[in-house]
């Protein structure tokens, strides 16, 4: 998992060409102009605008993919992202490959707080679990996530 400022999210360049591609769009594009719902960019990427209401995820199972890195950024409000490597948890259902997902249970590793200012990225070995409240308070936000191509 990568965790950092959104000001520096070109510094992550050189991982994947794919990374690199989705990196370059997000830097150019007006998220807050967009449609909620899935936009297709290209072959590499695309991304999904989401108005959501934080939750607790105390107990909630986290997730991974093999197909594809999470990129969270949000636009307004903020959230707590849980995040564990797949191999200190318990899988709880196993990989679907139509949906690209795989669910865990355990104890999470990383707590971060999500704001607008600030930027995940989480690779297949990163199981996550995302819109917690924080605090437990309860909140309406908006979020994109990036879902590029693993090469």
């Amino acid at each position: 998992m990568i965790f950092d400022a959104l000001k520096n999210l070109k510094k992550y360049k050189g991982i994947s060409a794919n990374l690199d591609a989705a990196i370059d769009f997000i830097a150019g594009a007006d998220f807050p102009g967009c449609s909620e719902g899935r936009t297709d960019v290209c072959e590499e990427f695309y991304f999904t605008k989401a108005t959501i209401e934080t939750r607790d995820i105390t107990d909630a199972p986290f997730e991974a993919h093999e197909k594809y890195i999470d990129i969270f950024i949000l636009l307004t409000g903020r959230e707590i992202v849980k995040t564990a490597d797949i191999g200190s948890l318990t899988e709880t259902c196993p990989y679907q490959e139509a949906d690209d997902f795989y669910l865990f249970e355990g104890s999470a590793q990383v707590n971060a707080v999500n704001t607008p200012d600030t930027f995940a990225i989480l690779f297949p070995q990163d199981a996550h679990n995302s819109a917690g409240g924080v605090d437990g308070e309860v909140i309406q936000y908006e979020k994109i996530v990036v879902k590029v191509r693993v090469e």
